[in-house]
């Protein structure tokens, strides 16, 4: 119903599809998931499930830049942050507004999606810095490090709604990242992985 009522709000943009996921982040189980608008409506490739599909995040991921930043002692929410155009080798950054704001703070940066920041925040993890938490993460079928570059933290990664659900779920678990249970009464015995500290999960929400 939701689905439907969306489509019919967002036609005269194009929108004819949409998928949903509803994850508990308290027992990490999938209340409920549409993968497509209609199954059978070829036009709109109903049968393929948006919910686990591979997809650009678009700017999802920067928090998580953001809350490794905090666990390596990078940056804290008042650390200013330049937002202000800058090369790195054959790469210049711009913001969806095609604008720079100047000097902000890390929690304005983050709260208004600034790509400058962010992806100056990547640079200092190191080359391989978030690509090695990402895998670490869980995030299937990454490409070596090199071949996002600095697209990494702006969208230039292909992850499920799914996968994003769970690293969601982990910041709200107080950084343990936790097995998704997709039947009602599944079990897993498989540990909490600590991926982020209790503080840096704290700040960034």
């Amino acid at each position: 119903s939701l689905v439907r009522d969306h489509i019919v709000r967002r036609s005269p943009e194009g929108i004819a599809n949409a998928s949903v996921l509803v994850l508990d982040a308290r027992g990490m189980a999938v209340r409920a998931m549409v993968g497509s608008a209609d199954f059978f409506n070829h036009a709109i490739a109903g049968q393929v499930n948006g919910a686990m599909a591979q997809r650009s995040p678009g700017s999802a991921l920067k928090p998580f830049v953001y809350a490794l930043a905090m666990d390596r002692g990078l940056i804290h929410p008042a650390s200013l942050m330049k937002d202000a155009p800058r090369r790195y080798g054959g790469f210049t950054p711009e913001n969806y507004d095609q604008r720079f704001l100047g000097p902000l703070a890390a929690r304005e940066a983050l709260i208004l999606s600034r790509n400058l920041p962010a992806a100056h925040l990547q640079t200092r993890l190191g080359e391989s810095g978030f690509h090695d938490f990402l895998l670490q993460a869980g995030i299937r079928g990454l490409k070596p490090a090199t071949f996002y570059g600095l697209a990494l933290s702006l969208g230039g990664v292909e992850v499920s709604m799914l996968e994003l659900a769970s690293l969601y779920a982990a910041l709200a678990s107080g950084g343990e990242l936790r097995p998704v249970r997709m039947l009602k009464h599944a079990s897993d015995a498989t540990a909490p992985k600590r991926i982020l500290s209790p503080e840096a999960s704290f700040l960034v929400l």
